[in-house]
């Protein structure tokens, strides 16, 4: 089988059906992919539109689990899986027809890791308010930490998404990749620096191919980003991409990709209480990141803001704030 699609689903019973219809729209025999889809415990009627779906196309595969979250709901769908390569998307969005048989046929020809696909965000109103431009890129194969960095130097948005990627299915079994549980911001940040930080091959297709949708009710739920539930989360992240380089004995330009999400979620964990002024949570936080060896970070390779980040991090906790509030403005 060459492609497994993931789909998490979670009261989008209005969206899902067009989600799924557009991947059944395409040029590859379907007997060569499978459409995961998982209910989330939906309170909605997911489910039975996926049912309904499952008596017209027979590739459809639906999972049902109690509420989990969407990490846990991509991760059962992983662990059944059974095409060359992986294709996560999210409910609410859908892809061009006839698009499945040229980003394989790069991916396969190429022999790639991953292979960024065209991306392209619709407003409310369904009016297209910006897409990707990989001309300069796909012309070239990078290497797993150079084609996480690459196209981050641009307008790009939504950087750490995991969506509008394809992913050699191998190469996340081998190095047991998957979605972090209980991180519930930017877990497809750390899905991607795993991914990234062991990938040897790294393509981009300019071609528009995934459509991403805006629509009321899936905006970021603020006063969960400013919880202890979710400061502890960014820890986790931090423990969790630890672990992961220890255990495959990550080094050199592999271990700077590490530092640079390490910085990432260490500042996370800090912005809620620098946001809101809460000093006596800072100090909090600062106290559960020293006991995790976390006090002092290192630098080699961290681009972008989080390497000035760091360098008045490590030189003065009391500063930090001050200057982590005006770099933001």
């Amino acid at each position: 089988m060459r492609l497994s699609i993931i789909v998490p689903a979670y009261k989008v019973e209005n969206y899902i059906e067009k989600c799924i219809r557009s991947l059944e729209d395409q040029d590859i025999p379907k007997k060569d992919y499978e459409i995961i889809v998982t209910n989330d415990g939906s309170p909605d009627k997911c489910r039975e539109v996926v049912e309904k779906l499952q008596k017209e196309f027979d590739n459809i595969i639906l999972l049902n689990q109690e509420n989990q979250g969407v990490s846990m709901a991509r991760n059962n769908a992983i662990a059944i899986s059974k095409g060359k390569f992986l294709l996560p998307i999210d409910p609410d969005d859908y892809v061009l027809p006839n698009t499945f048989n040229a980003i394989l046929e790069i991916a396969e020809t190429k022999n790639l890791d991953v292979l960024y696909l065209g991306f392209e965000i619709f407003d409310i109103k369904n009016n297209s308010i910006w897409k990707t431009n990989y001309k300069n890129f796909e012309a070239h194969i990078y290497d797993g930490v150079e084609g996480y960095f690459t196209h981050r130097d641009y307008d790009v948005r939504d950087p750490d998404r995991s969506v509008a990627l394809l992913y050699k299915k191998q190469t996340l079994d081998k190095f047991e990749i998957n979605y972090p549980k209980d991180v519930p911001y930017l877990e497809d940040g750390l899905f991607l620096a795993k991914v990234f930080s062991v990938s040897n091959k790294v393509g981009y297709d300019n071609t528009t191919f995934y459509q991403r949708t805006t629509r009321i009710g899936s905006a970021t739920n603020s006063k969960l980003f400013y919880s202890k539930y979710s400061v502890d989360g960014f820890i986790k992240a931090v423990k969790d991409v630890q672990s992961f380089a220890v255990n495959n004995k990550l080094e050199n330009k592999q271990l700077f990709l590490v530092n640079h999400i390490i910085s990432k979620f260490v500042f996370l964990s800090l912005s809620p209480s620098i946001g809101t002024f809460n000093f006596k949570e800072y100090f909090q936080t600062l106290k559960v990141l020293k006991l995790a060896n976390l006090d002092k970070l290192d630098s080699e390779g961290v681009r972008f803001m989080y390497f000035k980040y760091i360098k008045m991090y490590n030189f003065s906790k009391l500063l930090f704030p001050i200057y982590f509030r005006l770099k933001k403005r």
